[in-house]
């Protein structure tokens, strides 16, 4: 499939990346109405089956009013959506763009992978492209951040763990020190009282 307009692919992956980015330039000139608005619409799908597929996710300006719409929305409220998405194609795309906000938890996250894995079997190449590039592998790597999060976290817990137990065995040790400290002590009393007690018989 050949697209000749490097426009609409570029434009297409601005739109996308909006919702990855949030809090860039782009998106508060959009929240706030001073955007250029897009003239055409540039169209990720190229042929009648792929438009009937996904329909208004065939144009990237419904991307970005898509994408807007999901930051207004809690994950509570997102995975209800989800929930209630089937296994067609657009629903299938909604349901990977209602699991990349940042409050979405790693396992559905991780479900999404698996989502955009089986959508590229029916995408158009360059929707394909474009949920690769800016969904697929930013998620990627946040998931990998995260599993690598979880696993300094959980080396550090063990190792708290462990500092404990040596600093509860030092004390017991100190404890036994102070212990056997004592008894040479009362031994060394023992001995003196008794040198002194024979010294003062032969007198």
């Amino acid at each position: 499939m050949n697209f000749s307009s490097n426009k609409v692919r570029k434009v297409a992956a601005v739109t996308a990346a909006v919702w990855f980015l949030g809090g860039c330039g782009l998106l508060k000139q959009v929240k706030h109405g001073t955007a250029p608005v897009l003239t055409t619409e540039p169209r990720l799908c190229q042929t009648q089956a792929h438009q009937e597929a996904f329909n208004d996710f065939c144009y990237a300006q419904h991307w970005l009013t898509y994408i807007l719409d999901m930051q207004k929305i809690g994950w509570p409220s997102r995975v209800q959506l989800i929930q209630e998405l089937g296994e067609e194609p657009a629903e299938l795309l909604q349901k990977i763009l209602l699991s990349q906000g940042v409050d979405t938890p790693y396992q559905h996250r991780l479900r999404a992978q698996n989502w955009i894995i089986k959508l590229n079997t029916d995408a158009p190449d360059l929707m394909s492209k474009l949920v690769n590039d800016i969904v697929y592998d930013n998620s990627k790597q946040l998931l990998e951040f995260e599993s690598a999060i979880t696993i300094l976290s959980s080396i550090n817990t063990r190792q708290e763990k462990t500092i404990i137990e040596l600093q509860l065995l030092l004390l017991e040790r100190d404890q036994q020190i102070l212990k056997q400290q004592g008894q040479v002590e009362q031994l060394l009393k023992i001995e003196t009282d008794l040198i002194e007690q024979n010294r003062n018989e032969k007198r």
